[in-house]
């Protein structure tokens, strides 16, 4: 029998989330493993950044529009990367790496992620730092060239 299993949705100002989509069912053999996959919603003009994971790599998908991917690291300095729709890939975040993104355009921007590991409300693997901590607030505007 087909059976549909209901997602929670988590929502706030910034945009709207699917987190653990999978969770729910029974996929052998990777039930056992540590990774989650999201999906979530990001609305213009907003900048989620920056953050990083100690022990966590993320896969960013950009599904639905265009955004504007930042990595941090203080080797390298700032990075751009655009993806969507128009320019598809996967972007590689890396444990320790400082990351955020903004949507591109005047639609939200659908991204669909993996992480390593599980999300864990009582002790997440996460540091924050402020969206121009790293960079200017102009960073973050599309390019005009």
């Amino acid at each position: 029998m087909t059976t549909i299993h209901p997602l929670p949705k988590f929502a706030d100002a910034r945009g709207w989330s699917l987190n653990d989509i999978y969770a729910c069912v029974d996929i052998q053999p990777h039930k056992a493993l540590d990774y989650q996959i999201n999906y979530s919603i990001l609305y213009p003009g907003v900048v989620k950044a920056w953050h990083r994971h100690k022990h966590q790599d993320d896969y960013f998908c950009i599904l639905k529009g265009m955004a504007q991917v930042g990595i941090y690291t203080h080797e390298n300095g700032p990075e751009k990367f655009f993806i969507g729709e128009h320019n598809p890939g996967v972007i590689h975040v890396k444990a320790g790496e400082w990351h955020g993104l903004t949507c591109v355009g005047d639609e939200p921007c659908g991204l669909l992620y993996l992480v390593t590991k599980k999300y864990d409300p009582e002790n997440p693997d996460e540091e924050r730092a402020g969206a121009f901590e790293f960079v200017d607030k102009e960073w973050w505007l599309p390019e005009n060239k």
